[in-house]
């Protein structure tokens, strides 16, 4: 892994500390759900809770309830018991987190020196076609949802799931303009190709794609080709980084990977589209050198390492996502 000297490590630490650090993506609501652990209490197990977020100086945290197969059939219920699992532990731990629903709720609660919480929903399976269901999960608080995991859905094709060749369905034009309207982000992360142009054709807003990687390193539908990359741009949308570069080979990888995988976004779409969305609890193996949510700064270190200024820094370790949520979730 890279070393720096004695004024970039001083230079990598002003920045961290004095950025707003915004992760896009966990899973860490399925731990807390399996009653493994709690949110409040620092653990040996996963990646992330409320001591290490703070240990890590990560500021915003998007929590992603994933719809798991077996709860298709079920969807809606399995996702509001989930949800309702999330909001009793940030209301026992209400001192040092709070939920936001808005942009201006972003701020309110950092000022008040909290980590932020915001909460998505990864599979559109938890409408069970049912449009008004946007309407409940935005009264609940949910500023973003993913369209789709590998599978098919009511919306549209999965990354894994394509063998029709569809892409969005009359539902999921009805979804995207429903979305946008309640302001709730569009979340682009494992939809298959065919899904992800529709959207672009049919967006009026900022998209997001909250975690994934350049297709240039793996080539599978769950990853960015450039064209992609580039059209998340031309919407002024953001892509997060995800920290699950086990999917460049057989090796959980390390910390060089994620660079590298920052480096091209920033490439093909320009730094102010390109940010972090770790996928922490959705990956099996620990990533060398950010074993853990405590050890972000070590992303700082290495952007500071291969010659980002400071303003890249911190627009890509949180200001992008920042002003997108602020805009589009009012």
């Amino acid at each position: 892994m890279f070393k720096l000297n004695e004024e970039q490590e001083k230079r990598a630490s002003r920045i961290h500390d004095t950025s707003f650090v915004f992760d896009a993506h966990c899973d860490t609501i399925l731990s807390i759900l399996k009653g493994e652990r709690s949110l409040g209490e620092r653990s040996d197990l996963g990646h992330i809770d409320l001591p290490r977020l703070k240990e890590g100086g990560i500021n915003a945290q998007t929590f992603a309830v994933f719809v798991c197969p077996e709860w298709y059939n079920d969807a809606a219920h399995s996702v509001m018991k989930a949800i309702a699992v999330l909001k009793r532990e940030l209301q026992k731990n209400s001192n040092v987190v709070g939920l936001a629903r808005t942009g201006s709720d972003i701020r309110k609660i950092y000022d008040e020196g909290k980590t932020v919480a915001l909460l998505s929903i990864e599979g559109g399976e938890a409408l069970q076609a049912d449009i008004d269901m946007l309407d409940i999960y935005k009264e609940l608080g949910v500023t973003s949802i993913t369209l789709t995991w590998n599978n098919r859905n009511a919306i549209a094709d999965g990354a894994l799931d394509l063998r029709s060749g569809g892409g969005l369905s009359d539902f999921g034009v009805e979804v995207i303009k429903q979305m946008e309207q309640l302001g709730i982000l569009i979340d682009l992360s494992h939809i298959s190709p065919n899904g992800f142009w529709d959207v672009m054709e049919i967006a009026t807003k900022p998209v997001i794609v909250s975690h994934s990687l350049p297709r240039k390193f793996m080539d599978i539908p769950r990853n960015l080709d450039d064209k992609q990359i580039k059209a998340i741009a031309q919407k002024d949308g953001v892509i997060g980084a995800s920290f699950y570069v086990s999917s460049y080979g057989e090796s959980a990888g390390d910390i060089e990977d994620i660079l590298d995988a920052i480096d091209h976004f920033v490439n093909i779409a320009g730094v102010e589209h390109v940010g972090l969305g770790s996928d922490f609890d959705g990956i099996s193996e620990n990533v060398e050198g950010i074993e853990s949510c405590e050890k972000m700064i070590n992303i700082t270190r290495g952007m500071v390492y291969r010659g980002y200024s400071d303003e890249e820094i911190q627009k890509i370790l949180g200001g992008n996502f920042l002003r997108i949520f602020e805009q589009v979730i009012g």
